[in-house]
């Protein structure tokens, strides 16, 4: 998807060609979840550049890069809690996907089943169990029509049966060819998914490959942090 960014404290290179899943892992205070919030344009950086398919969105705002093709989901859903399911959808369609009139209710009603809510379209979200609201965070983001999807832990809270429906519909989404990007604590479900995983600690990257190689890495640099200590 060409795109690439350098953020938190200078000392994250992050960088990306073709689709796939790529995985970012680390400790609490890593700055995962700040990397995704810069992407997405909801943060602006204070060094840096940020490339999208070749183009400098560095001042672009997070409404801007949505219409680009930028959907992002939030660690703690983030529903219009007023509005129906199928509202909530509606407005991700027309103000991201730019969608108008029968237009917009297609992607709507194609994305509720996707997500596997087309029988609460008609549900107050602030009604809806934790699973419920974590598929439509992703349903929301899925409205614009993205072709990078930026996932901040949508499995934390989730039973293992929510877990592995939820990797499902993830494996479904990158198999369609949307570029994922994945945080998650959760890393067996991780795995699951990605193709790429990136490690960071203290807001830089610290291992970066396939994700075996990754976690091998990572696991020598923290072995030999603590004996330095």
């Amino acid at each position: 998807w060409g795109w690439g960014a350098q953020a938190v404290r200078g000392g994250c290179d992050l960088a990306r060609g073709g689709g796939g899943a790529v995985g970012i892992g680390g400790p609490k205070g890593a700055g995962k979840t700040t990397v995704l919030t810069v992407l997405s344009g909801a943060l602006t950086p204070d060094a840096g550049t940020i490339l999208f398919r070749g183009r400098d969105v560095t001042a672009r705002d997070a409404a801007q890069r949505s219409t680009m093709g930028v959907g992002r989901t939030h660690q703690v859903p983030r529903p219009f809690a007023g509005m129906t399911v199928f509202e909530n959808l509606l407005v991700g369609a027309t103000a991201g996907g730019r969608k108008r009139g029968a237009d917009a209710y297609r992607l709507c009603l194609d994305v509720l089943e996707q997500c596997e809510l087309a029988h609460l379209a008609n549900r107050r979200a602030g009604d809806l169990g934790l699973l419920q609201r974590k598929r439509l965070e992703l349903a929301r983001a899925l409205a614009v029509e993205p072709t990078v999807l930026l996932l901040d832990e949508i499995g934390a809270g989730l039973t293992d049966a929510e877990s592995a429906a939820l990797v499902s519909t993830v494996s479904d989404l990158r198999d369609r060819g949307i570029a994922i990007l994945w945080i998650e604590h959760i890393v067996h479900v991780l795995l699951q998914v990605v193709t790429r995983l990136v490690c960071m600690d203290a807001g830089r990257v610290i291992a970066d490959g396939p994700p075996e190689v990754a976690v091998s890495q990572a696991a020598e640099i923290d072995a030999y942090l603590a004996s330095q200590a």
